[in-house]
């Protein structure tokens, strides 16, 4: 299985959604219903969404929250560090 990450235009708003929701937590579950509904009802029709492009999507916007989580939240950042650090 191949996963397609930020493969068209869309993939800037699953990004931006995942920014997002880092302060409107609400979006993430509008996201991953509209990603299931999205997915499965594309099935029965000519273009048929892949399983690898539905994880990318999922990627995508877990990219964002991660993004603007740590940017938010720089405590997180010193304290990934710190337990990098004390692996080395």
């Amino acid at each position: 299985m191949r996963i397609v990450v930020f493969d068209d235009r869309r993939s800037l708003a699953h990004l931006g959604l995942g920014i997002l929701s880092v302060m409107w937590p609400w979006i993430w579950i509008v996201f991953s219903v509209y990603e299931m509904v999205e997915f499965c009802l594309r099935r029965g029709k000519r273009r048929r969404e892949k399983i690898g492009e539905f994880i990318g999507d999922l990627v995508e916007f877990l990219v964002g929250a991660g993004v603007a989580g740590m940017l938010l939240c720089p405590s997180n950042i010193l304290g990934i560090v710190g337990i990098v650090v004390g692996v080395l």
